[in-house]
């Protein structure tokens, strides 16, 4: 998914993504599909830079087979 680093704390699902800006995900189908997933559904995810990363969070994930499934409808 384009992801360094993903950590479910406090019912949030939380990702950092490649820190390369240049790298082939971000032009690719996957990251459409991202972006697409977050337009669709605001209140469910958010992405931001923070410290000059780029970041999604996704809300209201209670256990890790939610995140599997929350993070294969983002990329489906």
């Amino acid at each position: 998914m384009g992801l360094e680093k993903m950590v479910l704390k406090n019912g949030d699902l939380r990702g950092t993504f490649i820190a390369d800006q240049k790298h082939a995900f971000f032009e690719g189908d996957r990251f459409e599909a991202v972006q697409r997933a977050v337009q669709a559904q605001p209140k469910c995810y958010k992405v931001y830079e923070k410290s000059g990363k780029l970041k999604i969070t996704g809300t209201a994930v209670k256990h890790i087979g939610e995140a599997k499934r929350a993070l294969e409808s983002v990329v489906a």
